[in-house]
């Protein structure tokens, strides 16, 4: 029988803490007995991060090797965080120059295209315009200083067409500007044939008149003043560490990590007192030793036989609870978030390392299974399982919520009987008739949505009353179309895979009447994770996957991975 054992944080925080560590001689373990680094240096961290000047060349590579995190960081209100229109009275700016300014500002995108290249020519842009408009104190300047951005802004659009660049290869200097989006650039390049004002003279007319007078506009609430914030979904952090088990970790210390499950480094932050390392690294002991017992695997395995590194609280930033960065094959549990992510940054480093084995180390990109073709040197049996199991994540019979615009917009196209009969067919339910029209006609999303638009017509028009909202039937699975309708980040294949491999690992701990709450917590309170029958089926391809991982071997072979 398994016994429950409870930690909390805040009991860590006693008078007095037994010395239980091995004796080191670095400096930090003369101070700490637990929070202390060992074994080889993580690069990256923010105690490394911290000396470099913010959005330098060099701090973005530092970012990058996180790009989850480089993606969070790098946005218009931390580049812009002390550049702000309302304050620019103080600087001798006059009303009608600084509202120029808060007009331009808003037309920036407040995040690039999700790539290094792009993030990297959006810190320049941003940073070469606001050095710009910081010179824009009256309209003279104003009108002169946009005239300059415009002729640059022209060049960097022609610079995306081939044929052009060829001719003129200098335009390349100047595609940059494209990075602070359409809405920026067309301020200044406009494609549409009716003849209007261009952008930015209808931009100079509105800042230059009686709306921006008098600093009247710092009074005036911004558009989405009254909107309500979008739902924002949070990892449940779990108040203290529940575990139910009878399997040693072997871990007293942060030697031991390394020792017993082969970490090459483990990594704590500045601010991580001794107390909450001990914490960190006890729990962190026994979710390992919980992990490698329900996957069958050598604890070795766990660290990938000395690839990955562990840190504690020593790299993330914002609101992650965590993260794992490819590029320094590191996970980082953060000081007070981390509890219950450890399983979810371990599925991602094994996804990014069974990439980098199927093609035997020799790969440039450092890419997922989950989301690209891996190589030759991936058994089939591995290949071909991963393959159906990230078809049964994505795919399925779930339904895409749509609500009801008013008044609801006229179809483009003019159904047949059979189809505008089967909503009375089905006493009028839309949903049922939706979803008999998907099953017996080849119609696209757009197509479903429009004939319950119909439907929706029809039933106005005879009861008086319109719902809220439809279900349109699709052929992917709940748990996508959850991911996909909170944003491009979730849908990102990697992520649905980490998510359905905490799930089917918490579950397999409740099969064996085990819980790590350290490990693993929350994947059966609805939320980004997959649920009820589609859970059973993704469950079912996971464990046909790692069948299928087991027996060709390559978890329990270290020889494989010493590339």
């Amino acid at each position: 029988m398994n016994e429950q054992l409870a930690f909390n944080l805040f009991d860590y925080f006693p008078t007095h803490t037994k010395k239980t560590a091995v004796a080191s001689t670095s400096q930090k373990k003369l101070l700490k007995n637990y929070a202390y680094d060992c074994g080889e240096e993580l690069k990256g961290a923010r105690k490394h991060l911290s000396q470099i000047p913010k959005f330098s060349t060099e701090w973005l590579e530092q970012v990058e090797e996180n790009p989850s995190e480089a993606f969070q960081m790098v946005c218009k209100d931390s580049i812009l965080i002390d550049f702000m229109p309302e304050s620019l009275q103080e600087y001798g700016f006059t009303s009608e120059a600084a509202y120029g300014v808060k007009l331009i500002l808003r037309k920036v995108s407040q995040r690039p295209e999700d790539s290094i290249e792009k993030r990297s020519d959006f810190i320049t842009a941003l940073l070469d315009l606001q050095n710009r408009l910081r010179e824009c104190s009256d309209q003279e300047k104003f009108v002169a200083t946009l005239m300059e951005i415009k002729e640059e802004v022209i060049k960097g659009d022609r610079s995306r067409y081939p044929l052009i660049l060829r001719k003129e290869p200098d335009l390349k200097n100047f595609s940059y500007w494209l990075s602070l989006g359409n809405s920026f650039v067309s301020l200044f390049v406009s494609r549409s044939r009716r003849r209007t004002l261009p952008g930015y003279k209808n931009l100079i007319q509105q800042a230059f008149s009686e709306k921006g007078a008098d600093w009247k506009w710092l009074q005036t609430k911004g558009k989405g003043a009254s909107r309500t914030n979008k739902e924002r979904w949070e990892r449940k952090i779990p108040d203290e560490v529940i575990r139910m088990s009878q399997t040693p970790s072997g871990v007293n210390n942060p030697e031991d990590l390394i020792e017993h499950y082969g970490f090459r480094g483990i990594q704590f932050g500045r601010w991580m007192e001794d107390a909450a390392g001990k914490f960190h690294v006890l729990c962190s002991g026994n979710a390992w030793a919980d992990l490698a017992d329900i996957l069958s695997i050598p604890r070795k395995c766990i660290s990938i036989y000395g690839k990955l590194g562990l840190a504690f609280g020593s790299r993330g930033s914002g609101n992650a609870s965590a993260h794992y960065e490819p590029l320094n094959n590191v996970m980082n549990l953060t000081k007070f978030r981390g509890g219950g992510s450890q399983c979810h940054e371990w599925a991602h480093a094994l996804d990014f390392n069974l990439f980098s084995f199927s093609h035997k180390f020799t790969n440039g990109k450092l890419l997922s299974v989950s989301g690209n073709k891996p190589g030759e040197y991936l058994p089939y049996s591995v290949r071909t399982s991963f393959s159906e199991l990230m078809k049964e994540i994505k795919n399925g019979t779930g339904s895409k919520k749509l609500i009801l615009p008013d008044p609801f917009p006229k179809p483009t196209y003019r159904y047949r009987e059979s189809i505008v009969s089967l909503l009375e067919k089905h006493e009028f339910n839309i949903n049922e008739a939706l979803l008999c029209v998907k099953d017996r006609y080849n119609c696209s999303t757009k197509q479903l949505s429009e004939i319950g638009f119909m439907y929706c017509q029809m039933i106005s028009e005879r009861t008086g009353s319109k719902p809220e909202y439809i279900l349109i039937p699709t052929d992917l699975s709940s748990f996508y179309l959850d991911a996909a309708a909170r944003g491009a980040y979730w849908k990102r294949d990697h992520e649905l895979f980490a998510r359905a491999f905490e799930a089917w690992i918490e579950d397999e701990l409740a099969k064996r009447g085990m819980t790590n709450s350290y490990l693993v917590t929350g994947t059966t309170f609805g939320g980004p994770y997959p649920q009820s029958e589609e859970r059973d089926s993704i469950n079912d391809a996971f464990n046909h996957w790692w069948k299928s991982i087991t027996l060709s071997g390559i978890l329990h072979d270290e020889k494989l991975w010493k590339s």
